[in-house]
């Protein structure tokens, strides 16, 4: 589907299908918001981005505008297009999930990895066993000469917006990480939007 955009409130999770040669955009709305985002192929629900083999097809712990995710089988399926925020973006870190939350006497929180569950669910399609990391778009979380990983805020400012073009047809799930705990999203999820775009309604 083209030319649909979901706005996404804070904590909650959001998707669009999209196919090969179109264009998807993550918007930081209202800024600070950090993004778990998925890419799912639409054709086989075994190929989905993996973040660890995607950091060795980049050679980096940070996308760059040009960069291609890559699936466990190591085939590109979106590409890093156009990035307007300071393109401070995580590759490491997992889903936050229940057992996060059990951890800062939160049980029952909402989180992350239930919401990707849900939306594979809803859609029909077949959830992994185990659940891919995600690309944590706008994530601020920099490891120290020391290896010491620390979970800042995000820099990324309102209206910050992130463009992928698919390879192959996809379903794209995002989540508004539902952190009020840690500071990575300021203590408050804010609103985003998941955006599909033809490639001839490329903003300037």
């Amino acid at each position: 589907m083209t030319g649909q955009r979901v706005v996404v409130p804070g904590g909650e999770t959001g998707h669009v299908e999209v196919r090969a040669g179109q264009l998807v955009e993550v918007v930081n709305t209202l800024g600070g918001q950090v993004v778990d985002t998925w890419f799912f192929s639409l054709e086989d629900p075994d190929e989905y981005t993996s973040m660890s083999h995607s950091r060795a097809a980049m050679r980096t712990l940070r996308p760059r505008v040009g960069d291609s995710f890559v699936t466990r089988s190591r085939r590109p399926i979106v590409t890093l297009r156009a990035d307007t925020s300071p393109g401070v973006h995580d590759m490491t870190m997992p889903p936050c999930d229940p057992w996060r939350y059990a951890q800062l006497d939160a049980r029952g929180h909402r989180n992350c990895a239930d919401n990707l569950r849900a939306v594979l669910r809803d859609t029909g399609r077949k959830c992994p066993d185990v659940l891919p990391d995600p690309l944590n778009l706008f994530q601020n979380s920099p490891a120290d000469a020391d290896g010491h990983i620390e979970f800042l805020e995000s820099p990324a400012a309102a209206g910050a917006t992130v463009r992928f073009e698919a390879l192959r047809d996809l379903l794209v799930v995002v989540s508004a990480c539902p952190m009020d705990i840690m500071p990575i999203n300021g203590g408050q999820p804010r609103e985003i939007e998941l955006v599909a775009l033809e490639p001839d309604e490329e903003p300037e």
